[in-house]
């Protein structure tokens, strides 16, 4: 619970900030002419060196963490993720077919169709489709020099229930939910950081409340590799942590319901003009599970991606 409370206090925080920077750089707008020496500066185009030896859409970004997913406009690119996650009496192994589309240089649409290829818990086994993503990533701030970059991005997703709750293991919430999250990232031609703040928002169907979760990430990658309008091969390594909150059925908490877990890991970027190849594996460092829960172990992922 406290926990919580401090991811919401932190998001509201965050809204705040954002407001106040799209105010101020309105009232700036309404009140100045914009010079030749912005422009320059928003024109600025990286050298095709390291990390940016590849246009936007193809330079690294994260592994299993949300956001940083912004294209240029008309941009149109189809992934296939797949991961399995395996645990103490569990096994979670999935599909997602995902669309991206850049609608503009700052504001680009992501849909994704998690298909739960097997879902096992204990001697119960599910599949089918999983709950619906529609995601905007909206670019408030960034910082474009030659040789560097920097972008903060504010997410927001509509979860639609299409997967089942009634299903064990379910594939869905049951209810529609909500995706709130900030990122923010640096790249420069050899490093890339990264970090997120998000929170997944439930409704309450039928007396039934899922737990709110409350996600906190960061990432730091490097370059090994690459060639000018050819490719880039990078490192990275993830932190990726998730707190969720007890579960609510007619007002009477699930004690067996809700907890923390922190996943760290490396993986492995490869991109072409046309493709995104990223693999890597994820093992639990911290898990703390509120009454009784199978524990999880490690997560298995796999992204592959193709430019239109």
């Amino acid at each position: 619970m406290i926990i919580g409370l401090i991811f919401r206090k932190l998001l509201i925080i965050f809204l705040v900030l954002i407001f106040v920077n799209v105010h101020v750089i309105t009232a700036k707008s309404d009140t100045y002419e914009i010079g030749a020496g912005d422009k320059e500066e928003e024109e600025v185009e990286q050298v095709r060196v390291g990390n940016f030896a590849l246009p936007t859409s193809q330079q690294p970004g994260p592994f299993i963490a949300f956001g940083q997913n912004v294209v240029d406009k008309g941009d149109t690119q189809l992934f296939t993720y797949v991961d399995y996650l395996k645990g103490q009496g569990e096994l979670f192994a999935e599909v997602i077919p995902s669309f991206l589309y850049g609608i503009r240089d700052d504001l680009s649409l992501f849909v994704e169709v998690p298909i739960a290829a097997k879902f096992q818990l204990g001697s119960d086994t599910s599949h089918g489709l999983e709950d619906l993503y529609i995601t905007a990533e909206y670019v408030f701030y960034s910082k474009n020099k030659l040789e560097s970059a920097f972008l903060s991005t504010l997410v927001t997703t509509l979860i639609l229930p299409t997967g089942s709750a009634n299903k064990t293991p379910s594939t869905g919430l049951g209810v529609p939910s909500f995706f709130l999250g900030l990122t923010a990232g640096y790249m420069d031609t050899e490093w890339y950081y990264y970090g997120s703040l998000g929170a997944i928002l439930t409704t309450v169907n039928k007396g039934i409340e899922i737990g709110n979760q409350f996600l906190y990430q960061w990432g730091l990658g490097k370059n090994i590799s690459y060639a000018a309008d050819s490719y880039i091969f990078n490192w990275l390594i993830e932190f990726d942590g998730t707190y969720r909150q007890k579960d609510k059925i007619k007002g009477i908490t699930d004690q067996d319901s809700g907890g923390n877990v922190i996943f760290l890991g490396p993986s492995l970027w490869f991109s072409t003009q046309r493709i995104i190849v990223q693999v890597g594996v994820s093992w639990v460092i911290a898990q703390h599970l509120f009454g009784v829960q199978e524990q999880d172990h490690y997560i298995v992922v796999g992204n592959l991606g193709w430019k239109f």
